[in-house]
């Protein structure tokens, strides 16, 4: 009962002096074959006092003139961009920063990515600053994703405005006097996030492989997650298979963000990776899967993931399509690809046109080969039918794009030297999207609001038009754009196969974009995911929120790629009438089986020619790989034990120098007094005709005290 009882009063105690601040995402660190970029804390996390910073003067007060640090700077987005370079530049001061969100205070630019993305990984032709026009891609960008930042950073986003709320009333109570803040008690910030990798990629997988035989501990993991690849028709290994062309149309599934599960992507991959998704879904209503012996031509719809660090997944599939062996059901030959056509970023434009249809879009080709002018021509006829204007831009100066990547690994596998590719983007010279890769790239960032709109019992989706004629959506509206490039996109598409254009009246719903756009962006148990989901025994309710779209570490899958292939599966798949048993035991040739939720939640067999492939750096495949060669990606992620942040008052310093001088004098008082009693022992300790007794017994007991 006593223990009970002490052990009650230390955590009450605790809680007194220390408020957790909760909500908070932190930096971490990541490495590549050269360096160590990111944010980590010591090994018992970074303590400061607490400095807002309202404006830039209180950024320069506390890089050049704060004199009771180090400090802990609190600061908002809108500042952030502006205060970091002097934070940066002066580290000495700060122990670390907490950035907060406002959105009512949204700044105009906020960007950690560099200005030239995975430039490191780009195609040697093109250039970063244009040559030509000295523009770089991302203009905004700081560059914190690729650099070695000497103090943690955590983030705390809008709904966590209270927190801030009770930092500044700390603060304000506390330290508001900045003059006179030195030997006071002071509002303070502790920060956790110790990294345990150091160094680049090649220490740290060297020191998980050393301690994994002594211990279980490793100290970083490679990059990677999936890539999901769907086909129109069912490709067959085997030479007794007609090998049709294929036109690959290819996306993004991640994005990057300087913290912990903080990467909404909207802009950045969301709106190009749905448009794609869409459009698979459209084609395979126009043509079935029934039909596929009347064409000889073939569509393969592949998402890439890990774009963001270096091209993971393109790289790995260019990698692999130069060794025969992708997709490893029915290997393709670089020479079976007629055309490439990419849907890069395309959401950074939306939030500039809100009150116009119109979506103006580039269709950038580093050369005039005839396929590409013949899926221009085709693309620019269906986009003009649904206010999307296409300018053709021809230039090697291709922006950031999966690209990069069959460029530079399969620019010498074709005869001709070769490779018609087409890129769809928003921009022309640099990014339409302010916020590239950061945690403000987020469903406001495109203009996107959930309509909620019911869904039909197997399915059904509300055209587009109805949903215009009911006023349900407008012309303006994001769901009505991405439908319509979909749409566009799927007619272009229907071109290639069948050669002639389409004529019949199915398009791609804005019904079905909003259900998409929610999943991606709102919450990950929305109807379209959990109809998506295996029909597994356990009914564990999915997150409410967003799903992180940043790749991860191979060694532990995420779940967008298994969203985006398993969308693919329940929309654009074959329903059977088995049960799962049954379902389980189907093994066809190019096609693969999944035993869904389906729209009642009953469970559905689904048949269809979606898969998944590994999206691992070949980097981490080939035997003795020179991680410094740059040729292919070699990021790795570092392993933490644990992140949180709290907040507390730290002594001011006059108690702790009472309580020294406190005992000195307590000391030097006590020293004074045996003295004098060994000096007086005889005249303090005699008493009547014991006297000479006493003082033997005194002097021995004197003596003793002495020794």
């Amino acid at each position: 009962m006593l223990l009970n009882f002490e052990l009650f009063c230390c955590e009450r105690l605790h809680e007194q002096i220390y408020s957790s601040i909760e909500g908070g995402a932190a930096c971490f660190k990541r490495l590549n074959g050269t360096h160590a970029a990111g944010c980590s804390s010591s090994i018992n996390g970074a303590v400061g006092v607490v400095q807002m910073i309202n404006d830039i003067s209180d950024a320069q007060w506390l890089a050049h003139n704060a004199s009771a640090g180090p400090y802990m700077a609190v600061v908002s987005t809108a500042l952030f961009h502006d205060v970091i370079e002097l934070v940066m530049a002066n580290p000495a001061n700060t122990a670390g920063i907490l950035i907060y969100h406002n959105s009512t205070m949204r700044p105009t630019k906020f960007s950690q990515e560099s200005n030239c993305p995975n430039e490191y990984s780009s195609d040697p032709n093109s250039q970063c600053p244009s040559k030509t026009t000295g523009v770089a891609w991302n203009e905004g960008g700081t560059g914190l994703l690729r650099r070695d930042i000497p103090f943690p950073i955590f983030y705390l986003p809008h709904s966590r405005n209270k927190e801030i709320e009770k930092i500044d009333k700390c603060y304000k109570r506390y330290n508001i006097d900045k003059i006179n803040q030195e030997g006071k008690p002071l509002c303070s910030i502790q920060l956790n996030s110790f990294m345990f990798a150091a160094v680049n990629s090649a220490v740290c997988l060297r020191r998980s492989a050393t301690s994994a035989l002594l211990t279980p501990t490793k100290v970083c993991d490679p990059l990677g997650d999936q890539n999901v690849y769907y086909s129109l028709f069912p490709r067959i290994k085997g030479d007794e298979v007609k090998k049709n062309s294929v036109t690959l149309v290819t996306a993004r599934i991640d994005t990057a963000s300087l913290f912990d599960g903080v990467a909404p992507g909207a802009a950045s991959s969301v709106v190009g990776m749905v448009s794609v998704l869409m459009s698979a879904v459209t084609l395979a209503k126009m043509i079935p899967i029934s039909d596929s012996s009347l064409y000889e031509n073939n569509v393969m719809w592949t998402l890439f993931n890990g774009e963001a660090f270096d091209y993971i997944g393109s790289q790995r599939v260019a990698y692999d399509l130069k060794r025969g062996a992708w997709p490893p059901s029915a290997p393709l030959a670089v020479s079976d690809l007629n055309l490439h056509v990419e849907v890069g970023q395309i959401g950074g434009a939306l939030q500039l046109y809100t009150e116009n249809a119109s979506w103006p879009l580039y269709a950038y080709a580093a050369a005039n080969y005839p396929p590409t002018t013949v899926f221009l021509n085709n693309m620019l006829k269906a986009a003009s039918e649904f206010n999307i204007t296409l300018s053709p831009e021809f230039s090697a100066d291709l922006p950031p794009s999966s690209l990069h990547s069959f460029r530079r690994i399969l620019s010498n596998e074709t005869e001709s030297g070769e490779l018609p590719e087409v890129l769809l983007v928003d921009h022309r010279g640099r990014f339409a999207n302010a916020y590239y890769e950061s945690a403000l790239d987020d469903s406001d960032n495109v203009g996107f609001v959930y309509r909620n709109i019911s869904v039909g019992p197997d399915g059904e989706f509300t055209p587009t038009s109805d949903l215009i004629k009911n006023g349900t959506m407008k012309d303006t509206d994001i769901q009505v754009k991405i439908s319509r490039l979909a749409t566009a996109i799927a007619r272009a598409l229907y071109q290639q196969v069948a050669g002639k254009a389409y004529d019949g009246e199915l398009a791609a719903s804005a019904h079905l974009a909003d259900e998409m756009l929610y999943c991606f962006l709102g919450s990950q148990a929305c109807r379209l995911l959990l109809a998506a989901d295996y029909a597994a025994g356990s009914e564990e309710a999915p997150s409410a929120r967003a799903p992180p779209l940043y790749v991860g570490v191979a060694a532990w899958p995420g779940t967008p790629a298994v969203f985006a292939g398993h969308l693919l599966a329940l929309l654009a798949g074959e329903r059977l009438p088995l049960n799962r048993t049954a379902c389980d035991a189907l093994d066809q040739p190019g096609l693969s089986h999944y035993w869904l939720r389906g729209w009642n939640h009953s469970g559905v067999c689904i048949q269809t020619t979606m898969n998944f492939t590994q999206a691992l750096s070949p980097a981490f495949l080939i035997p003795d790989y020179d991680m410094a060669s740059g040729v292919y990606s070699t990021w790795t992620e570092s392993v933490w034990a644990a992140m949180w942040a709290r907040v507390f008052v730290s002594a001011g310093g006059a108690g702790a120098r009472a309580a020294a001088l406190a005992g000195a004098g307590s000391t030097a008082l006590a020293a004074a007094l045996t003295y004098w009693l060994r000096r007086h022992a005889a005249a303090v300790f005699m008493h009547g005709d014991h006297g000479s007794a006493v003082r033997g017994d005194a002097s021995g007991i004197l003596r003793t005290v002495n020794c």
